[in-house]
C-alpha cells in the first residue's frame, strides 16, 4: 500500500512539475520581448535612416540644372507636386523614426518623460485654482487631458495597457 501511495505522490508531483513548466512564459519573459522589440526597432531605425538619406541625395525629376524661374507653369506645378510627395514620404519616415525610438525608450521612461513634462502644467493649475481663476484652470485642465489622452493613445499603440501604464506611474513614486 505504502509503494502505491509513494508512486501515486510521485506521479502527482511529476505532473504538477510538468504542468508549471509548460505554464511559462518563453524564455526571457518580458524582458525577452523588450529586447526583441528594442533591437527591431533599432533594425527598422536603420532602414529607415538609409531611405531618408536616399531621398534627399536624390535630386527632384526636371531641376538638375535649371533655374526654378526658365520652368513654364506645368513644370512648376509637377515640380511642387513632386516636392509635396516627398515631404509627406519624409514625414512618414520621421513619424515611423519616432515611433521606433518610443519603443527603444521603453514604457518605463516614456512614462517618466510624460510626468515630467506635466509637471509645469500642475503647478500652473495649482496657482490657478489658488487665485480662483476658474477659466484659466479649466482651460489648463483641458490642455492637461488632452496630452493625457495623447499619451495614452500613443502607449497603447505600442500596447501597453491601461493596467500596465498605472503600475509604471505607481513604481516612479509621488509626484
Amino acid at each position: 500500500m505504502k509503494k502505491r501511495s509513494i508512486l501515486a505522490v510521485g506521479i502527482l508531483l511529476t505532473a504538477a512539475l510538468a504542468w508549471t513548466a509548460l505554464a511559462q512564459p518563453p524564455a526571457g519573459g518580458g524582458f525577452g520581448r523588450m529586447r526583441e522589440a528594442q533591437v527591431n526597432a533599432l533594425t527598422s531605425l536603420q532602414e529607415q535612416v538609409t531611405k531618408l538619406k536616399a531621398m534627399m541625395d536624390e535630386a527632384p525629376q526636371g531641376m538638375q540644372g535649371r533655374n526654378f524661374q526658365d520652368m513654364t507653369d506645368d513644370e512648376r506645378t509637377k515640380l511642387r507636386e513632386e516636392f509635396t510627395k516627398r515631404r509627406e514620404e519624409q514625414r512618414a519616415i520621421m513619424a515611423s523614426m519616432q515611433q521606433q525610438m518610443d519603443t527603444l525608450k521603453g514604457g518605463r521612461q516614456l512614462v517618466t518623460e510624460h510626468q515630467e513634462s506635466l509637471a509645469p502644467l500642475k503647478d500652473l493649475l495649482a496657482s490657478a485654482q489658488g487665485e480662483k481663476a476658474t477659466a484659466t484652470a479649466a482651460k489648463i485642465e483641458k490642455l492637461i487631458a488632452d496630452r493625457q489622452k495623447q499619451f495614452e493613445d500613443k502607449m497603447a499603440a505600442m500596447g501597453y495597457s491601461s493596467e500596465m501604464l498605472e503600475r509604471m506611474s505607481q513604481r516612479r513614486g509621488p509626484q
